[in-house]
């Protein structure tokens, strides 16, 4: 088996079917894949809305929970299950272009493993040890939805939580932990002689369509259960890149993501807030927890002011994130 495709599901049966659909149609278009060499594993996570009936008539692997188990714990009951060499993370409210899922398998085959050079500094830019690679991710009208971030940082924070790589010109070279604001869309992606001109290095990318090596899951494992929904790809890339693992885009193989089709904008607001402090007190040193606290606040007042302002509902989601912070 080259590839096992998982798909989270929940109370998303009509892009879910269309999300499959794209899926199955990439798999024949491919020259490299057929039903021996591609497996399709759905997890729904206890749908009302006819997910289940409609699943259990489709080609797929279906895992039916009794319970919303959560993103990142469905993902991984997928991956205990998968048998590729492969393995693609798939948001339910996605669709796949035709030639994406070639274009993510080429991609790692051009960029083979070199564990000669894989954990020298010296070659700290070179991509030599490829382990996670997403696909660009565009919006439904076409235009580019930009994902990823820099590693999670006191100083990538404070960028983010004070509205820095906001600022006209300057903003898009400062390190950011989420490359998603305005400033990043026309940003040059990465280049040189040891990166192909089509691929841009990340220090983490969003599992909204990323494609992972098996071996990387052997190493370090899956996500982690104890994150429901939201940061679990930043904390993955995270345990990765500490092993060395490389992490791109592919901005050849196209995704369109509709976004937050089984949950609500404000939730990705809170889930992301509370996420980042889960992570530092996973893997940061202690005394940084109290200034990440401090940042998380500050930015949720600083958007609370911004958006009130501007009249905007978003000035409601950010009170309540600051409510658990």
């Amino acid at each position: 088996m080259l590839i096992s495709v998982i798909i989270v599901s929940h109370n998303t049966v009509r892009l879910t079917r269309r999300c499959i659909d794209t899926v199955r149609a990439a798999i024949d278009h491919s020259s490299r894949l057929d039903d021996s060499r591609a497996e399709v594993i759905v997890v729904d996570n206890a749908s009302s809305d006819g997910s289940v009936e409609l699943l259990r008539q489709l080609p797929v692997k279906l895992i039916e929970n009794q319970i919303n188990t959560g993103f990142a714990a469905a993902n991984n009951q997928g991956i205990a299950q998968a048998k590729g060499k492969l393995v693609m993370l798939l948001n339910s409210d996605t669709e796949l272009d035709q030639t994406a899922l070639d274009k993510l398998i080429a991609t790692f085959e051009r960029h083979a493993v070199d564990e000669t050079t894989a954990h020298l500094k010296s070659a700290g830019n070179a991509i030599d040890r490829l382990g996670i690679v997403a696909a660009r991710l565009v919006n439904p009208d076409g235009s580019y939805q930009p994902q990823g971030g820099c590693e999670p940082s006191l100083v990538s924070l404070a960028v983010q939580m004070l509205l820095l790589d906001d600022l006209p010109v300057l903003g898009k070279w400062l390190p950011s932990t989420q490359h998603t604001g305005r400033n990043w869309q026309d940003r040059p992606t990465s280049s040189g002689s040891d990166i192909h001109p089509r691929l841009e290095a990340k220090d983490w990318v969003a599992a909204t369509a990323m494609m992972v090596r098996r071996s990387v899951f052997d190493e370090i494992g899956a996500l982690d259960n104890n994150m429901f929904m939201y940061g679990e790809d930043i904390e993955f890339c995270l345990r990765a890149r500490h092993h060395h693992w490389d992490i791109a885009i592919d901005h050849s193989a196209r995704v369109l993501h509709h976004g937050s089709a089984s949950s609500s904008s404000q939730q990705a607001v809170i889930g992301e807030l509370t996420a980042y402090r889960y992570i530092w007190a996973k893997h940061k040193p202690w005394w940084q927890l109290p200034l990440v606290a401090a940042l998380l606040k500050t930015g949720a007042l600083l958007r609370i002011g911004l958006f009130g302002i501007l009249g905007r509902r978003q000035a409601a989601w950010y009170r309540r994130a600051l409510a658990q912070l």
